[in-house]
């Protein structure tokens, strides 16, 4: 499903996802990738006649719900808004470490080749109750 939605193939560690399932079949995924620097949500994939009904954000905020820490995320630009409703808000380059960064700064090849516009996105820790 990754692989066939044009997401990022790496770090791709099945014990990490939260799938959705209806009637037994897998309809969406995404994982939090544990990197050194930070950990990244991502591979969120919903299949296409499941999209739009919630999947996705019930995916979100169950992975959401493990974190107690910073999360980043690497999302084309259009996705920004969605991804605002969990709290994610845009990060610059001197916000992001390591395997994130590096992704990140690989990305904007993209930008140039594909003219597809990637943003870096974090996610800070929830307040205490």
């Amino acid at each position: 499903m990754v692989r066939a939605a044009g997401l990022d193939p790496t770090s791709l560690d099945w014990p990490n996802f939260l799938v959705a399932e209806q009637g037994g079949r897998v309809i969406g995924a995404g994982q939090v990738k544990p990197y050194r620097a930070g950990r990244e949500l991502g591979s969120l994939v919903v299949l296409k006649p499941y999209r739009e009904r919630g999947v996705g954000a019930a995916i979100i905020r169950a992975l959401i719900a493990r974190e107690s820490g910073k999360l980043f995320l690497l999302c084309r630009e259009r996705l920004e808004s969605y991804y605002a409703q969990f709290g994610f808000r845009r990060a610059g380059l001197r916000e992001l470490r390591g395997t994130v960064r590096k992704k990140y700064l690989f990305s904007q090849v993209f930008r140039l080749i594909f003219r597809v516009r990637i943003i870096a996105m974090q996610r800070d820790r929830p307040a205490p109750s």
